[in-house]
C-alpha cells in the first residue's frame, strides 16, 4: 500500500476508532486515551487541515466546547494551588478533543456508533447480572469482574456512580430504536428485551443519579411516542413512573435501603452527620457561599477544597470537607464564576433546544443533553472521565450528522 491510499483510507480507519471509543464507554478509560491518541496522529497525517478548519469554525458547538475548556484554564490566573488547578482543568480535555471527534464522525456511521455503545453496555449487564446472582443468590459461584467500590456494587469496571448514567443512556437508546427504529421485527424485539433488562439493572445497580436520569428520559420516550396526544403521554408517564420506582422498592432490597436511607437523611438533615444526601444539601449550601463570595471571577479551578474548608469550618464543623459540590453548575460558578456559569449553560442546554434536520435522530438529540442536565444536579459528571467522554461523542456524532444532507 503506498503513502497516498494509506492516507485515504485514514477516515475510515478513524471512524472505527471513534467506534471503539463509543464501545468503552461504560468500562474502563484508560483505553480511551490511547485510542484517541492514534486517532490524533492520524488525523495529523491525513492533513486537509482547511477543510478540517472550515467544517469546525461553522459548528457551533466546537466553539461553545473550546470556551467551556478556556474558562477553567482562564481560572488558572487567579488560582492558588496550582497543582490541583490544572488537575481539574486536566478533567476537561475531552472538550478539546471534541474537535477531533466532530471532523472524525460520519453520517453514515451513526447508527455503528450507537450499536457499539449499546454491545458495550449490554457486555456490561451481562457482567452485572452474574454479580447480582453469586452476591445474592449463589454466593458459592467464583467472583465475577467487579469495581472495587463497595460490597454492593455489581457494575464489572466503574462504580455505579458512573456506570447508571450509561445504563440510563443505554435504556432510552433500546426503547427509542424499539420505538422508532426501522429495523427488522427480529432486531425490535431485542432492542426491547435489552431495553427491560437496563431498566431492571437500574433498579439494583444502586445508581440514584442514573436512576432519575433514566426516568427524566423515559418521559421525554413516552412524550416522544406520543407527541400529538400530550394528555395521553402524561398519564402515561405518571403510571411508569409509578410502576417503576414501586416496582424498583418492593423487589430490590438494596434500591428500598437506598431510598429509606435518603428518605431518612432528608427529614433528618440538621441532625444525622456525614449522610448521603445530608452531604449532599450541606456541600450545595457552602458551594453556593464560595460562589457568591467571588461571584464575578470564582475562586479559581485549583482553590475549590482549600477555600471550601474554610467555608465548612464557620458554618458545618461537623460535616466532612469535599473537594467537589456534586453538582455541575455549582462547581462550574465556584470555579470562573458567571463567566463559568453561562459556559455550563450553554454546554448543557444549547444541544438540547438547538434545531437538527427531521433525520429520524432529532429526538436523541434531545435526550442526551437533557440526561446531562438531570444528573449533572446531583454530581459534577462533566469532570468524570467516562460520562464526560460519552457526553462529548454523543455530541460530536449527532451534530456532524445533522450538518451533512440526508444519503
Amino acid at each position: 500500500m503506498n503513502w497516498a491510499n494509506f492516507r485515504a483510507r485514514i477516515p475510515d480507519i478513524n471512524s472505527w476508532l471513534l467506534t471503539f471509543l463509543f464501545f468503552t464507554i461504560p468500562i474502563q478509560i484508560a483505553p480511551a486515551y490511547i485510542v484517541s491518541a492514534m486517532m490524533i496522529m492520524l488525523w495529523m497525517i491525513e492533513g486537509r487541515f482547511a477543510q478540517k478548519w472550515a467544517e469546525l469554525k461553522r459548528e457551533p458547538l466546537a466553539w461553545i466546547f473550546v470556551a467551556y475548556y478556556g474558562v477553567y484554564l482562564l481560572s488558572m490566573l487567579w488560582t492558588v494551588d496550582k497543582e490541583w488547578g490544572w488537575r481539574m482543568v486536566g478533567k476537561q480535555t475531552f472538550f478539546l478533543l471534541f474537535l477531533i471527534y466532530f471532523t472524525v464522525a460520519r453520517r453514515e456511521h451513526f447508527w455503528r456508533y450507537v450499536a457499539a455503545f449499546l454491545l458495550g453496555t449490554a457486555m456490561c449487564e451481562v457482567l452485572a447480572y452474574y454479580n447480582w446472582l453469586q452476591l445474592n443468590i449463589w454466593p458459592e459461584w467464583p467472583r465475577g469482574i467487579r469495581a472495587e467500590k463497595g460490597a454492593d456494587d455489581t457494575a464489572p469496571f466503574v462504580d455505579r456512580i458512573m456506570y447508571a448514567p450509561a445504563l440510563a443512556l443505554a435504556g432510552y437508546l433500546a426503547g427509542h430504536q424499539w420505538l422508532f427504529g426501522d429495523a427488522s421485527r427480529r432486531m425490535r424485539i431485542a432492542y426491547a428485551a435489552l431495553f427491560v433488562a437496563t431498566i431492571i439493572n437500574l433498579m439494583f445497580s444502586g445508581g440514584r443519579a442514573g436512576l432519575l436520569g433514566f426516568l427524566a428520559l423515559l418521559v421525554l420516550l413516552i412524550f416522544q411516542r406520543f407527541a400529538r396526544r400530550p394528555v395521553l403521554a402524561s398519564c402515561v408517564a405518571c403510571l411508569a413512573i409509578v410502576a417503576l420506582c414501586g416496582t424498583a422498592y418492593g423487589t430490590s432490597d438494596y434500591f428500598q435501603k437506598r431510598v429509606d436511607a435518603m428518605v431518612s437523611n432528608i427529614q433528618n438533615y440538621e441532625t444525622t452527620v456525614n449522610t448521603s444526601v445530608g452531604l449532599r444539601l450541606t456541600y450545595y449550601a457552602n458551594a453556593w457561599r464560595l460562589f457568591m463570595s467571588n461571584p464575578l471571577i470564582g475562586i479559581g479551578a485549583g482553590d475549590y477544597p482549600a477555600e471550601y474548608e474554610k467555608v465548612n469550618a464557620i458554618y458545618s464543623p461537623k460535616w466532612e470537607p469535599a473537594w467537589n459540590p456534586h453538582n455541575q453548575y455549582l462547581l462550574a460558578l465556584t470555579s470562573a464564576g458567571l463567566l463559568g456559569g453561562i459556559a455550563i449553560f450553554l454546554t448543557l442546554f444549547y444541544p438540547m433546544f438547538r434545531k437538527g434536520l427531521p433525520d429520524g435522530r432529532q429526538r436523541i438529540r434531545i435526550a442526551v443533553p437533557l440526561l446531562f442536565c438531570t444528573i449533572c444536579l446531583v454530581e459534577s459528571y462533566l469532570m468524570r472521565s467516562n460520562t464526560s467522554m460519552a457526553y462529548v461523542l454523543f455530541c460530536a456524532a449527532l451534530w456532524r450528522a445533522a450538518k451533512e444532507p440526508a444519503a
